[in-house]
C-alpha cells in the first residue's frame, strides 16, 4: 500500500471512530434537554389523548420536560414536514398515523417527504379499528344480512366518509373490491357530520372508529355490524370482527406510531422504544385508550418496521383498484 493510500484509510478510520465515538457519546447523554412531540392533530381528538399519555410517561422515565405541538392541516403533512425538518436528535418525535406514513403518498400530490426514507419508525403504539356502522332502521342486524342487501341491489346504496382518500373511504373501497359489490360515495367533511347521516339513515353504510360512532350507538340511532380488526374489542364483546362474520383479511384501521427524522441514531431510537413499550403496556392507560376502542402495543421496533411496509403494500392496491388520482 503507497503512503497516500495509508492516509487516506487511517483518515477513514478515524472519521468512523470519531462517528461511532459522537454517536455513544450524544445516547449517553440523552436526553439533556426538552423534547418535542409533534402530534398532526388538532387538541382534543385522540392523536392528542395518545399524545399526552405518551409525553407524560416519557417526562416521567426520561427526567426531561416534553412539550406536544399540534400541528394539523393537510392531513398531517404539515407535521411530517416539520419532524423531517428537524434536527435527528431525537428531540423532536412524532405521533405519525397512518395517514402520514402510509395513505397520504398515494392520495396527494407533493406531500413534501418521503415517508419510507425521511422518517424512521421508533415504536408502533396504538391503533383505533375501523367499525362497520349502519342506521338503526335499516333493516339488517349482523354483517352477513347487510352484505346480501348490497349484493340484492347493486349500487343503489351509499356509503359516506370524512373525504375521499381517507382510512374510512380506502377501507370500504377494500371491502367493495373484495366482496364485488358497488355502493356510491358520499364524501363529507369530518366524521361528526358522516355519523349524523348515518343516524338520519341519509346514508346506509360507513366505517369509523368507537369514538365517532359511539354516541349515535348509545342513542339507538347507529348500529355496529362488526369490528375490522384480529380480535373483538374490549369496549365491545358482543360485536364479531369481520372474520368472524364471513370476511377473513380484513384488518383495518387508524393507527399511531412514534417516528423520528432520518438519521436518529439507533441506540436512541431503542431507547425510546424501550420506554414507549412501558407506558403503552401500562395497565393505567391501557383502561383510558380501551373506553375509546383503541389497542394499544408495546412491541419491538422491527415490528412497527414490518407493519409499515404490509401496510403500504395494501393501500397501495386498493388505490390502484379505485383508479384513484392524487389530489
Amino acid at each position: 500500500m503507497t503512503l497516500r493510500l495509508k492516509i487516506i484509510a487511517a483518515g477513514a478510520l478515524a472519521g468512523l471512530v470519531l462517528s461511532t465515538f459522537q454517536s455513544v457519546a450524544q445516547t449517553a447523554a440523552y436526553p439533556n434537554q426538552r423534547i418535542t412531540v409533534v402530534v398532526p392533530a388538532v387538541a382534543g381528538g385522540a392523536s392528542d389523548i395518545i399524545g399526552r399519555i405518551m409525553s407524560q410517561h416519557l417526562q416521567k422515565t426520561l427526567g426531561q420536560s416534553i412539550i406536544v405541538e399540534n400541528r394539523g392541516g393537510a392531513s398531517g403533512s404539515a407535521g411530517a414536514i416539520a419532524v423531517v425538518r428537524a434536527a435527528p436528535d431525537g428531540y423532536t418525535l412524532f405521533l405519525a398515523t397512518s395517514s402520514q406514513v402510509v395513505i397520504n403518498q398515494f392520495v396527494l400530490k407533493n406531500i413534501g417527504y418521503d415517508p419510507l426514507n425521511d422518517l424512521v419508525p421508533i415504536a408502533f403504539v396504538a391503533a383505533a379499528p375501523e367499525l362497520v356502522t349502519i342506521p338503526s332502521t335499516f333493516p339488517a342486524t349482523s354483517w352477513k344480512e347487510f352484505l346480501a342487501a348490497l349484493k340484492s341491489k347493486p349500487g343503489a346504496y351509499n356509503f359516506g366518509t370524512p373525504g375521499a382518500g381517507t382510512p374510512p373511504h380506502l377501507a370500504i373501497e377494500r371491502i367493495m373490491q373484495v366482496t364485488g359489490t358497488k355502493m356510491a360515495h358520499v364524501p363529507f367533511r369530518g366524521s361528526a357530520a358522516v355519523m349524523i347521516d348515518v343516524a338520519a339513515g341519509n346514508i346506509q353504510m360507513s366505517m369509523a372508529t368507537l369514538a365517532s360512532i359511539e354516541p349515535f350507538r348509545q342513542a339507538g340511532t347507529a348500529r355496529i355490524l362488526a369490528v375490522a380488526a384480529d380480535k373483538r374489542l374490549k369496549a365491545l364483546p358482543d360485536i364479531p370482527t369481520l372474520e368472524e362474520a364471513g370476511l377473513p383479511d380484513m384488518e383495518m384501521s387508524v393507527w399511531w406510531g412514534v417516528m423520528g427524522p432520518k438519521g436518529i441514531s439507533r441506540d436512541i431510537v431503542q431507547l425510546l422504544n424501550a420506554k414507549l413499550r412501558e407506558a403503552f403496556s401500562n395497565p393505567e392507560n391501557t383502561a383510558t385508550l380501551d373506553k375509546l376502542g383503541i389497542t394499544t402495543f408495546a412491541e419491538p421496533t422491527e415490528m412497527f418496521e414490518k407493519f409499515i411496509q404490509k401496510e403500504v403494500k395494501m393501500y397501495e392496491s386498493v388505490v390502484k383498484g379505485m383508479g384513484l388520482e392524487p389530489q
